[in-house]
């Protein structure tokens, strides 16, 4: 799964589909290997069939995400829907400190489980405790309630950051996929002390 940061901008991307962009991107293209040994980078797949309790204990939309957003809850930049409503991808602000320490404490989990008396994967794309809180709202991603996404909504500006994406549709959103780490980090503060070094 392709996970970029810019520093410069202090913005990045999450490709939740794989698409022809992710081959433009290699690790060598990646200031990521200052920071850790990219051999290590994994995305740990989980099985946690009792997960369903606590996504359970938020509350489930009726809307779809496309027809709530911008009604709802706003976005801070755009996530890109494909025809059918599935999210293809997330576009968010994104600073280099913050991306490490989502890499650094395996933020991004990939967890098998029942819910709705069906089996999901849950993608999980920010701290453990901050996914499952209870005051997130889960929408589906369209009328077939075959993926959804969690949402923490700020109950002040309305604006909504994506948690997790809950799927059962791995056609879409395939495993071997999620598994695989692609962390791309561009312009890093380090990067540019050890060039201003030599």
């Amino acid at each position: 799964m392709l996970i970029t940061c810019d520093n410069n901008m202090q913005m990045g991307y999450i490709y939740l589909m794989p698409n022809e962009t992710v081959d433009d991107y290699t690790l060598e293209k990646s200031d990521i290997g200052l920071y850790y040994d990219v051999n290590t980078l994994n995305i740990p797949r989980i099985k946690w069939l009792s997960m369903g309790q606590s996504l359970s204990q938020m509350r489930l939309a009726t809307k779809t995400y496309r027809e709530a957003v911008d009604k709802a809850f706003h976005c801070e930049y755009w996530n890109d829907l494909d025809g059918e409503g599935y999210m293809m991808g997330i576009e968010l602000s994104l600073t280099e400190d913050i991306f490490l320490t989502l890499v650094a404490h395996q933020s991004f989990k990939l967890y098998d489980t029942r819910w709705r008396n069906c089996d999901f994967r849950v993608l999980t794309l920010d701290a453990h405790h901050d996914v499952f809180n209870k005051n997130n709202v889960i929408y589906p991603l369209s009328a077939k309630k075959d993926a959804f996404v969690i949402l923490m909504i700020d109950p002040s500006t309305k604006v909504a950051k994506i948690m997790a994406l809950i799927s059962a549709r791995d056609d879409l959103y395939p495993i071997d996929y999620l598994r695989n780490p692609l962390f791309i980090l561009a312009n890093s503060s380090r990067y540019f002390n050890e060039v201003s070094m030599k």
